[in-house]
């Protein structure tokens, strides 16, 4: 694990200090562990603030978290290892090609006469799709849904069907909104999306279900990845079937691409696939800094000792 980018005279050059910390094992997996640049964008203000963005092009908002650095644990897995037939597929309507993922984050069961050893750890987070957890779930509901599998979904479905959030676009923006019940999120958040969903598209799948609800972030690795240079941050709204929600890559603009899914304005939903439903974004259209185009993805940290910027 290479130390954290304090500055140009304690670690200089510093991308060749990070690479150093780049193993591939025997077994054909890449690992990575340090700090890198914060890559989620987003103008967290205006999100919060009820949609109060500062703008709703592509440009002009906030990068909130564009002068961060998180620790991060990059890992690179073959496909193979992944799939349920241990087979790398090559048809994108297989479903065999489909995988699903969610990361959890548990804790020590604390007690105020504890011995100082740990109990058994308790799930205290959640996350597959990006933003689910944060702006679909109530409030009062997200403690539960933190300490819940995706096997157990079922129990929120109602909030993907008849969300509160398009309701709220509605009214900020004055739009028109699909009404509920709102399959088309349901098939992108909760269950995945069929073949045959989009029309005009190349066929391929997301659905890795037994029909009932599972919040996972699924990926098709039968689709293959778009070349760095070309890779469009609108994902499938973009044209781009190696995209978001087809798994998630570091350039995806996720609060664009969701935005503009809850207004309707997504090839599932014709009849409101129209402007502004579907140009609605946050005004923040890349990172701060970079990403890089090889292993692990993420951009060079923010020098813990950056150089004076001029004043205005």
């Amino acid at each position: 694990m290479p130390p954290s980018n304090i500055g140009s005279r304690a670690t200089p050059n510093y991308e060749n200090l990070a690479a150093q910390a780049v193993y591939t094992l025997k077994n054909g997996y890449r690992v990575f562990a340090g700090q890198r640049s914060e890559g989620f964008y987003v103008d967290l203000g205006g999100v919060f603030d009820v949609l109060n963005f500062r703008s709703i092009s592509d440009t002009g908002g906030r990068n909130t978290t564009g002068k961060f650095s998180v620790n991060t644990l990059a890992i690179e897995v073959p496909i193979k290892d992944l799939t349920r037939n241990r087979r790398q597929a090559t048809d994108s309507t297989d479903p065999n090609a489909v995988i699903g993922i969610y990361s959890t984050a548990s804790r020590c069961a604390t007690k105020i006469s504890a011995t100082g050893n740990c109990s058994k750890p308790v799930q205290v987070s959640r996350l597959g799709s990006p933003l689910v957890n944060e702006v679909v779930i109530p409030l009062g509901l997200k403690d539960k849904f933190n300490a819940t599998d995706p096997k157990d979904d079922a129990q929120f479905a109602r909030f993907v069907v008849d969300p509160q959030l398009p309701k709220l676009i509605q009214s900020v923006f004055g739009i028109n909104i699909p009404p509920a019940p709102r399959n088309d999120l349901v098939a992108i958040f909760a269950t995945g999306i069929p073949t045959n969903s989009v029309p005009g598209a190349p066929q391929f799948t997301t659905f890795l279900s037994d029909g009932k609800p599972h919040e996972l972030l699924r990926l098709n690795t039968a689709i293959a990845p778009t070349p760095y240079g070309r890779q469009n941050r609108l994902g499938l709204l973009g044209g781009d079937l190696a995209g978001f929600p087809n798994g998630r890559r570091v350039i995806d603009d996720v609060v664009d691409i969701e935005l503009r899914a809850v207004a309707g304005g997504t090839p599932f939903t014709p009849a409101t696939n129209v402007a502004p439903n579907n140009t609605l974004g946050d005004g923040v259209d890349k990172p701060s800094v970079p990403f890089l185009d090889r292993f692990p993805y993420l951009g060079t940290p923010i020098s813990g000792n950056p150089p004076p910027q001029p004043r205005t």
